[in-house]
């Protein structure tokens, strides 16, 4: 309250802006060496391809295996109808994605402290970034997504508190349209956030749930509006690939089918190293000078910090639950609801990829729910002075703060360096040329990166072969070495070849679902025109269903049906037999 009971809406200031300053150099550092850098091959061919095949009249869960809701989908083809389908485009759009969390967590925690909020925003910044790189995935953009609902409806919530009776020359500046729509956009955003990944169901109800309860009158109707308008487009996808296949693709495979063979065992091991993909992220290692622990145990200790911490989010949200009206503390209930809703993630298969999506939210929750004990139970209230001089008249104002991002984020960067901190330093180091040895595989104007010089070598070479004996729309299908196992694959290779026509439902393959005997693998690969292998995944060693062999008849199809034009150490390229 201002004076004469006068409600001032809070305006950024120069400490403000030099903290823009510091979050836009850290998003922007590492810029160039990751549009440059390798990347995962899967991920990123199907997060080029994918889009493409929607605009041209293609059905998620019909013609092409997709785990998650088609948002991202909707929303990429947008961006290449406009920009075009290029590898910088996609990677920008990462960039975008990972700068939008990094962004709302700064507004989200700004009423707490200015460095608090700036240390936590690059607390999640060196996980997001590092695991796989500016890869648009569907993930990131929801919960980027789920933040900036929170921070729209904890802004509404807060001026609700301030004064439900309030007019509009209560309150200076007066309200814009903008802020009395904002809970219909919270909502929006929120509903959004499920279209891209509708597994976020329980973190986004628990939420934004609060925020409805604590909501009263129009703000809570226009919540809940926003809501089901955000999610309402999920019926388009119902309409096209009718419920049964919608439900299959995007609740029975990724729930049921597809979890013996990614989950890794919870707790991680402290000895060795569960994740292939891990494994190989371990072997780049530009050095770090100071000491640290073995990439299994920065794992575990990452994993435990998650688990412990998102227990002391809740004994928190317990303790302060009955100030839970006040705007501080709804913050933070929100934000630790958010985090609360994410940690199965980490749980069902704790690599670094996923340590990092959920980490993302827990510590910088985990770091609210201290300020928030300390605010609101009024600890470290005196003068902080050091060697006689006055720093700060109340200490917990800036101090406590400053501490608690030191800890939270100094803890991480320094327990778990190989994946978060030292990974950051290389990417900048890679910007401007230092330990740059990314190997280009290309075609025509359309081009990824490696990071292995044989398996770069023999995937360029069977690329300029397919180059020129395929015709265009004869039908490709990329898969591994050993079709039994069917672990991950190098689908970056359907986007390199625009004009061929992607032979199989299962672009993106996985344990459990594109071995599984009778889902029409075998089928695919009989009616295709060219199979592509490659061996890089063949060494996949994983404790889980992923080391079970599969359905045979798709390796006695290729066998019976195909001719190998060429073969090198790593790849394999074979034509239907004339």
């Amino acid at each position: 309250m201002g004076e004469a009971g006068v409600v001032r809406l809070p305006r950024p200031n120069n400490g403000d802006l030099i903290a823009w300053g510091v979050l836009a150099a850290a998003l922007l550092a590492p810029l160039p060496g990751l549009i440059r850098f390798t990347g995962p091959p899967m991920e990123e061919g199907f997060m080029l391809l994918f889009p493409q095949l929607v605009a041209a009249g293609k059905v998620p869960n019909v013609d092409f295996l997709h785990l998650y809701g088609p948002g991202s989908l909707w929303a990429l083809a947008g961006v290449y109808k406009v920009f075009g389908a290029s590898l910088e485009v996609q990677r920008l759009v990462g960039w975008f994605q990972h700068g939008a969390l990094v962004v709302g967590l700064y507004t989200l925690i700004r009423p707490w402290s200015r460095l608090l909020a700036s240390g936590v925003a690059l607390t999640a910044l060196v996980q997001v970034i590092t695991p796989v790189g500016l890869t648009a995935l569907a993930w990131d953009g929801a919960i980027a997504l789920a933040v900036w609902s929170l921070v729209l409806a904890t802004a509404s919530l807060d001026l609700q508190t301030a004064g439900p009776d309030l007019t509009d020359a209560d309150i200076s500046p007066p309200i814009s349209r903008w802020v009395r729509w904002r809970p219909a956009i919270a909502g929006l955003l929120g509903g959004l956030a499920l279209l891209y990944r509708p597994d976020l169901i329980v973190a986004i109800g628990l939420s934004l749930g609060l925020m409805w309860w604590l909501m009263a009158g129009r703000d809570r109707r226009l919540l809940g509006a926003g809501v089901a308008a955000g999610v309402a487009p999920m019926l388009i996808q119902l309409a096209l690939a009718g419920p049964a296949r919608t439900i299959n693709g995007m609740v029975l495979d990724p729930v049921l089918r597809l979890r013996g063979g990614r989950s890794l065992p919870s707790p991680p091991s402290t000895t060795e190293l569960a994740s292939t993909l891990q494994r190989a992220a371990a072997l780049r290692t530009n050095g770090w000078p100071l000491p640290q622990l073995s990439p299994p145990m920065q794992v575990a200790v990452w994993f435990w910090a998650l688990v412990l911490g998102t227990l002391g989010v809740i004994g928190v949200a317990a303790v302060l639950w009955r100030h839970r009206n006040t705007p501080r503390t709804a913050r933070f209930l929100a934000l630790g609801a958010l985090a609360v809703g994410v940690l199965p993630q980490a749980l069902q298969r704790p690599d670094t990829t996923h340590l990092a999506w959920v980490g993302c939210l827990t510590l910088p929750a985990v770091a609210v729910a201290a300020a928030e004990l300390m605010r609101s139970k009024g600890w470290l209230p005196g003068e902080w002075r050091v060697k006689g001089h006055l720093i700060d008249a109340n200490s917990a104002n800036r101090f406590a703060p400053a501490i608690i991002a030191l800890v939270v984020g100094g803890g991480l960067v320094m327990s778990a360096p190989q994946y978060t901190s030292r990974a950051y330093i290389d990417l900048v180091g890679q910007s401007v040329g230092i330990n740059r040895d990314a190997i280009k595989v290309s075609r025509g104007d359309r081009h990824y990166y490696y990071g292995d010089h044989q398996r770069a070598a023999d995937l360029q070479a069977a690329i300029d072969m397919l180059d020129q004996r395929a015709k265009r729309d004869q039908s490709l299908v990329v898969a591994t070495g050993d079709l039994r196992f069917t672990p991950y694959s190098d689908a970056i290779v359907y986007w390199m070849f625009p004009e061929l026509v992607p032979g199989t439902y299962f672009i993106e393959m996985d344990p459990g679902l594109a071995n599984r005997a009778g889902n029409g693998l075998a089928t695919d690969i009989s009616n295709a025109d060219w199979v592509l292998q490659t061996r890089f995944w063949d060494d996949w060693d994983e404790p889980n269903d992923s080391a079970n062999p599969g359905d045979p008849l798709p390796n006695e199809v290729l066998k019976e049906k195909f001719c190998v034009v060429g073969e090198w150490d790593t790849v394999v390229l074979s034509e239907r037999c004339r």
